[in-house]
Order: structure tokens, then C-alpha cells, then sequence
């Protein structure tokens, strides 16, 4: 609309003060119920992340996770150790294409397993070795 029209649509409702009146009455019940959806809104998503905090705060105490928790401790404490004084510089090393022209792919990664990984110089002792007890053991389960 244009600045004539819109002056001109002005004057007509000034001329009726009936549909002026009706006008503000719509214009102030709109505007109060958008305001009153908007609230409803904030206080559903408030109620929504309280309600998720609880929740996860409930399940993170639970014996059960506690237990999962405490197991996993002990399954990483098994995990290998990283060492990075030697395994930078051969990762380094390994990122130019000349080591893997030069030497097969498996004895590249076997070089960067042994300078990036700790590796126990006795990892188990006596029938506690599971690799000595597949030695002694048959196939069968008997003792040679």
C-alpha cells in the first residue's frame, strides 16, 4: 500500500468509531495472547530441562551405573599405556610416503605399535599366563 491509501484507510476508520474500538479490542487480545503462548513456551522448556536433569541425576546415583562405572575403571586400567617420547616423531616419520614404499604396510604399523604403546616386559608370571597355559593344555582341556 501506498502512503495515499493508507491515509486515506486511516480516515475511514477514524470516521467509524464502532470498527476503530473493535479493531483495538482484536489488536489487544492478540497481542496479550501471544504474550501468554510465549510464557507457556519458556515454562514448558524450563520444566522439560528440569525434569531431564533429574532424571539423568537419578540414573548417574543408581547402583547399577555405579557398578558400570567402577567395571569400566577396570577394564581401562587392562588398556595399554600410551608413551609419547618415541611415538610423535615416528607418527611424524610415517607421514611421508617413503616408509611405505620402502617397507610392507604391516611392519610400518608394527614399528608405530612398539614406539607409541608400553609394552610389559612381563605381562603375566607363572599359571596365571594364559598364553603358557594354551601351551600346556590340549586341545581337549587336559594337562600335557
Amino acid at each position: 500500500m501506498n502512503h495515499k491509501t493508507l491515509s486515506e484507510f486511516l480516515d475511514q476508520l477514524k470516521a467509524k468509531p464502532k470498527l476503530m474500538q473493535k479493531i483495538k479490542i482484536i489488536a489487544v487480545v492478540g497481542i496479550g495472547g501471544f504474550l501468554v503462548t510465549g510464557a507457556l513456551m519458556i515454562w514448558a522448556g524450563i520444566s522439560a530441562l528440569n525434569y531431564v536433569a533429574s532424571s539423568v541425576t537419578q540414573t548417574i546415583q543408581s547402583p547399577r551405573a555405579q557398578a558400570h562405572v567402577e567395571n569400566l575403571k577396570i577394564e581401562l586400567n587392562g588398556l595399554p599405556k600410551l608413551q609419547v617420547v618415541n611415538c610423535w616423531g615416528k607418527a611424524q616419520a610415517l607421514l611421508a610416503i617413503q616408509p611405505w614404499l620402502e617397507r610392507p604396510a604391516l611392519a610400518n604399523l608394527e614399528n608405530l605399535k612398539v614406539a607409541c604403546i608400553k609394552q610389559d616386559s612381563n605381562p603375566c608370571q607363572g599359571a596365571q599366563c594364559k598364553k603358557m597355559n594354551e601351551l600346556i593344555h590340549t586341545a581337549e582341556g587336559s594337562f600335557i
